[in-house]
């Protein structure tokens, strides 16, 4: 039976050791392609005439039969687990080699001569992989950040190949200069914008990292590398501009994604949030207040907010509508790329030309002219965008025109009085006319 790419493993009975009462050895042998096969005993025996070579299994149900098979069936669980084992630490696994790690023979002669195989990098990122793939399994990591780990394994293969000429390299082989090298190559080569390709290259730094802590690395050789990054400008809509595309009598495809577009406009959701709702997740508070429940990716913990009203009446609005019927959504929502598509076509319609509708915009847009700029605490804010840090939610606490009327109105209001007069501890000043002052002179 072929169980590994290269390990084969057969069950068989022994003739020539036949014992006085009929019965024979069950012996096991290994085969591991590019080296010779190796046979020893299980400890086991049988009669032959119960014997079943094909399915290398003792027939009969009585405790003794099934005892053995139940050893049979362990024995090969624990031979390709060690072989698995070996592939990992050996450049050339043997059966013999494979034989003495079964039996606990391993290195007890000090006759062992076969090179240790070193780790390579995509081995490294593959051991992060089945990790994190089991987190997300779990619940516990998010499915999105599970194929971005995919795309960095892409993107460090294509480095490999175009400097060292193979897909895969030792631990050994990758040096400091490397990581300016595949910084550059991400770039320059393959076009990528410099904050996408950092996000390559710590994610390279981090499994250096991870190698370092199994002890498969003597010591991070990037540990030095800083990898920057530059914030970039969170773009949002302005309030006269919700108004065009709230207005706005869309038809067909552009309707109902203009009315998504409105929904993440005041509730501040990413779009997988909003393409995950179901009617379920809306249910109601106090006095008929619909809120909406969801688990958020990025922190992983259960929330709710209520919803204002131009969401819920999006959500009447496609209660009964047939997409959403059939597919158990919330939200007529299709896929990301048509969803971004028709959004430029909206903006194209609305005249909006100073920025790109996307789906990132709506959620900037909640955050800073929803909630900011209506004197909602960034605590809150945090809250209801699902950040764990409140420093990422600064991010969104920009200084608008809207802001800076506001707060130098309240600042006129305490310091003057309607007529100009200048107040200190409610006390009026003389004005620069009563003092024969004007402003610009000052």
């Amino acid at each position: 039976m072929k169980v590994a790419e290269n390990l084969f493993i057969r069950f068989f009975l022994e003739k020539k050791e036949k014992t006085k009462d009929g019965k024979m050895p069950i012996y096991i042998e290994l085969s591991v392609t590019g080296s010779k096969e190796k046979e020893f005993s299980t400890g086991m025996k049988t009669l032959p005439k119960l014997w079943n070579q094909s399915a290398w299994r003792v027939e009969g149900k009585t405790p003794e039969i099934l005892g053995i098979n139940n050893r049979l069936t362990q024995i090969k669980a624990s031979i390709e687990k060690h072989y698995l084992l070996l592939t990992t630490q050996y450049e050339y696994v043997t059966a013999d080699l494979l034989k003495k790690a079964y039996k606990d023979e391993f290195n007890k002669t000090g006759t062992e001569t076969i090179k240790i195989r070193e780790k390579t990098l995509c081995q490294v990122l593959n051991y992060k992989y089945s990790i994190f793939a089991k987190q997300v399994k779990k619940g516990l990591r998010s499915n999105n950040t599970r194929k971005k780990w995919l795309s960095t394994k892409v993107k460090i293969r294509q480095f490999l190949q175009h400097v060292f000429k193979k897909w895969d390299v030792p631990l050994s082989e990758i040096k400091y200069r490397h990581a300016d090298d595949f910084l550059n190559y991400l770039t320059l080569e393959q076009g990528l914008e410099e904050n996408t390709a950092r996000k390559y290259i710590k994610n390279t730094k981090t499994l250096l990292e991870l190698a370092e802590s199994k002890e498969w690395l003597p010591s991070n050789p990037w540990a030095k590398f800083r990898v920057t990054y530059d914030q970039p400008e969170r773009l949002y809509l302005e309030m006269p501009e919700i108004l065009q595309i709230y207005e706005h009598n869309f038809k067909g495809r552009l309707d109902y994604v203009r009315d998504i577009f409105l929904f993440a406009c005041f509730t501040g959701y990413a779009f997988n949030e909003l393409d995950s709702f179901k009617k379920p997740d809306i249910f109601y508070v106090g006095n008929n207040v619909r809120w909406i429940k969801i688990d958020r990716q990025k922190t992983g913990k259960p929330e709710a907010i209520p919803l204002l009203p131009i969401p819920a009446a999006i959500v009447d609005k496609y209660a009964n509508d047939p997409y959403c019927l059939k597919h158990g959504k919330l939200l007529p929502l299709r896929s990301l790329s048509h969803y971004n598509g028709y959004l430029k076509e909206i903006a194209d319609i609305c005249e909006i030309t100073r920025l790109e509708l996307t789906s990132h915009v709506a959620r900037h847009t909640f955050a800073t002219t929803i909630c900011l700029e209506n004197d909602v605490p960034l605590e809150v804010v945090q809250k209801l965008l699902g950040h764990s840090s409140i420093r990422t939610t600064q991010i969104y606490a920009q200084i608008t025109k809207k802001n800076i009327k506001r707060n130098m109105n309240e600042l006129e209001r305490k310091l003057f009085t309607f007529e100009g007069k200048f107040i200190i501890n409610n006390e009026m000043v003389s004005s620069f006319e009563d003092r024969g002052m004007s402003r610009l002179a000052s």
